[in-house]
């Protein structure tokens, strides 16, 4: 029900507070700090040193990659395979980086992953413009989506080419998937159907997306474009596993794709959702997890997949992601649900809950007067700041330590030095599993050969004293 109608021919005054100018200038001004600060934090701890998955990654595809001619270079992109993953959008950045600049800058990749964030805030506007709200209430609510979405808890995913370009893209194209297939038109139509193959290059839930479209397009009742849907999703899904290793797990004894089935988890899967609510401890995440879930459910109810699709669907993508996740990685533990190369997922899902609610309550919100609006805005502001300031602390002092880490690391390799003993480099080093697993260690033979070829060049590093 809109506005007027709510009120019918008397002016609606309620709302007014929200859409005054100078709420709105305040408005903009409060949108624009978080990502201006979240950016700024990410430039000042990036490094162009090799990390983890790089070795076996971006390194040792571009060695191959160097031994290849012509069409060749089309497979490889298509069909390498970092354990379970087939990163086909990585893939080709990684080829046609190497073609312009004949070597690979892990800096360049990292700040691309990086800038995904800022599309992703666009296309959660597209998703909540679909809600029928008033334009000033509508600007008021990105205000907290600004300040959840541009904080650093998911730092273990930024300022690296790998998770970067893994994640991001994925939930991006993802959601806009979502976006565009319930709209009318043959643009959109194809749009969603190119954002599907972009969401499986860049990460193999894209593929969730495909019974998702179809749910979609049962209830729109559209075959047509559920006939070119399901040729699309089964040409994709063809080349994604054509030739695919099923026994690449890393984390089941049996190493088989397949048995992540028998380890679905639901206690992993709320974990993961609600992993925005603590460091390390399982209990707080799972019990945001639940909450979100069960706010999905009340959606599911208000029939929100007919009122707002693109909302509705996106929450059930990342829904679906957790649990396919839980059958990968529970058997690492719940803590690893916790990770935070993960926490994107749960930050989107707090933000697409919140969106929904705000939408479902929006006429209520519009009332509130004086004082009470007054004590709401403010209580709501310290939290949201709060918890903005204290994430970006916590991920920017884990992106610092990082990096020292690994220009430690690298400083020993090139001078032929054993490594060190893990040790920590302050109160809260949140770098110190990772250290203990040895993962900030250059892996010698892949960078050398990389070194050799020409493929990866090594920075200029500080002198450690």
């Amino acid at each position: 029900m809109s506005v007027a109608q709510h009120a019918g021919t008397k002016p609606y005054r309620d709302v007014e507070w929200y859409s005054s100018r100078s709420v709105r200038l305040w408005a903009w001004v409060a949108i624009v700090i978080p990502p201006v600060f979240f950016y700024l934090l990410a430039s000042r701890a990036q490094s162009s040193l090799p990390y983890l998955d790089d070795y076996n990654g971006p390194l040792a595809f571009l060695l191959e990659w160097k031994q290849q001619h012509g069409l060749q270079h089309l497979t490889e992109i298509v069909t390498w395979q970092h354990n379970e993953y087939r990163l086909v959008l990585l893939n080709a950045l990684l080829g046609l980086q190497y073609s312009v600049l004949g070597h690979i800058d892990l800096k360049a990749l990292a700040i691309v992953g990086n800038l995904f964030i800022l599309f992703l805030f666009g296309a959660l506007y597209l998703v909540w413009r679909r809600q029928s709200s008033p334009p000033g209430f509508a600007l008021l609510v990105f205000v907290p989506v600004s300040w959840i979405l541009f904080q650093l808890q998911y730092a273990s995913a930024m300022d690296i080419s790998m998770a970067s370009l893994q994640y991001f893209p994925a939930l991006l194209f993802g959601i806009l998937a979502c976006y565009f297939l319930p709209s009318p038109g043959r643009t959109a139509a194809g749009l969603a159907m190119l954002c599907l193959a972009l969401s499986t290059a860049g990460s193999a839930n894209g593929l969730f997306l495909v019974p998702i479209g179809c749910v979609i397009l049962l209830q729109q009742k559209n075959y047509a474009r559920l006939a070119g849907w399901l040729v699309v999703s089964g040409a994709i899904t063809f080349l994604y596993f054509h030739g695919y290793n099923f026994h690449s797990a890393t984390t089941h004894a049996d190493h088989n794709v397949f048995s992540s089935a028998k380890h679905l988890s639901a206690a992993y899967s709320a974990a993961f959702l609600g992993s925005i609510a603590t460091v390390t401890r399982p209990l707080p995440a799972i019990l945001l997890g639940g909450a979100l879930t069960a706010v999905f459910f009340l959606a599911t109810r208000d029939r929100v997949f007919q009122s707002n699709p693109a909302l509705y669907y996106s929450a059930a993508f990342i829904l679906i992601t957790a649990i396919g996740v839980s059958g990968l990685r529970s058997d690492g533990g719940l803590t690893t649900a916790l990770g935070s190369r993960y926490r994107i997922h749960s930050t989107l899902m707090l933000i697409l809950m919140l969106l929904y609610l705000c939408g479902k309550y929006q006429d209520r919100i519009g009332r509130w007067r004086g004082g009470r609006r007054t004590a709401i805005v403010c209580v709501s502001g310290l939290i949201l700041v709060a918890f903005n300031l204290k994430s970006n602390l916590a991920g920017y002092r884990f992106l610092l330590m990082r990096r020292a880490k690994l220009e430690t690391a690298m400083l020993r390799w090139e001078k032929h030095e054993p490594p060190e003993a893990p040790h920590a480099l302050g109160r809260e080093d949140y770098t110190m599993l990772s250290d203990k697993k040895g993962y900030y260690e250059p892996r010698g033979a892949i960078l050398s050969a990389a070194l050799h070829e020409g493929i990866y060049r090594l920075p200029d590093l500080p002198q450690q004293h």
